[in-house]
């Protein structure tokens, strides 16, 4: 008869103290399948919404080191000429954001998520939710150019917290992108994968930024680059973690709720 009252009491002292891990809202579940419509096209790739969507995130973090939303709720998406590529999928989430009664920044992040998922070759990163959405609008000329120098893309990112590893990690991102003509910046476009780093730095990609150019053979980058390029899962290790850090600029994580097992599970 009494067997059970010490799981309860244990469940009632971890709930108390605050142990609990606060559960997903469902609502994302319904978000993730929602997004599915829109980043994975009829063959089973990603779309070119999937594509942006993770250009955005780095466009919200980035300027004012905080993953606010302000991208979207503060018109930067339209105010600002280095977003004019991203007013389409800032229109979507900020549409998708009212219907489902979500945050802003956070959806940003998740769709980011998604948007690597779709666009198969990693490993998931989390994402989590519970940030506070902002209308104010972040600095500007904060963010790296696609003519920049190795130098000044470096300092930037250092004035952020980021090393010139988890830079170039990052710039990864760009396996998956294309330029402002619709060329993919490698040859396989439709996926998260090295060949990017390779064709970037001999010269074989179907378009290339000039920035990446100055990063694949800088003296302070091209190790790293030539290191992630030779060994896919080199650079999985390096980018995780760097995107991980970037969604969560100018937010507390331990006050954030672990939604990633949704993204795994609309993969899975």
């Amino acid at each position: 008869m009494h067997s059970f009252r010490p799981t309860l009491l244990l469940t009632a002292l971890v709930a108390y103290c605050g142990l609990a891990k606060a559960q997903c809202p469902a609502v994302w579940t319904d978000v993730a399948t929602d997004l599915g419509t829109t980043f994975l096209g009829s063959d089973g790739k990603c779309t070119d919404d999937a594509r942006a969507a993770i250009r955005l995130a780095f466009h919200d973090c980035f300027p004012g080191a905080a993953c606010d939303g302000s991208v979207i709720l503060a018109n930067e998406c339209t105010d600002r000429a280095e977003n004019s590529q991203m007013t389409g999928i800032c229109a979507t989430l900020s549409d998708k954001a009212t219907q489902f009664d979500i945050g802003v920044a956070d959806l940003i992040q998740f769709a980011a998520a998604y948007g690597i998922a779709s666009c198969p070759g990693l490993p998931a990163i989390s994402v989590k939710v519970g940030r506070v959405d902002s209308s104010e609008p972040s600095p500007e000329g904060q963010m790296p150019g696609p003519n920049d120098d190795a130098a000044s893309i470096i300092s930037a990112f250092a004035a952020k917290g980021f090393t010139a590893t988890e830079l170039v990690a990052l710039v990864g991102a760009h396996s998956a992108a294309k330029d402002l003509n619709g060329n993919g910046l490698d040859t396989t476009v439709e996926e998260m994968d090295t060949v990017f780093y390779t064709e970037t730095a001999d010269g074989s990609a179907p378009s290339s930024l000039n920035s990446d150019k100055f990063l694949s053979n800088s003296t302070e980058t091209s190790a790293d680059w030539n290191s992630f390029g030779a060994d896919a899962a080199t650079w999985a290790a390096a980018f995780v973690p760097a995107m991980e850090k970037l969604s969560l600029l100018g937010n507390d994580e331990a006050s954030l709720t672990d939604c990633s097992s949704v993204i795994v599970d609309a993969f899975a």
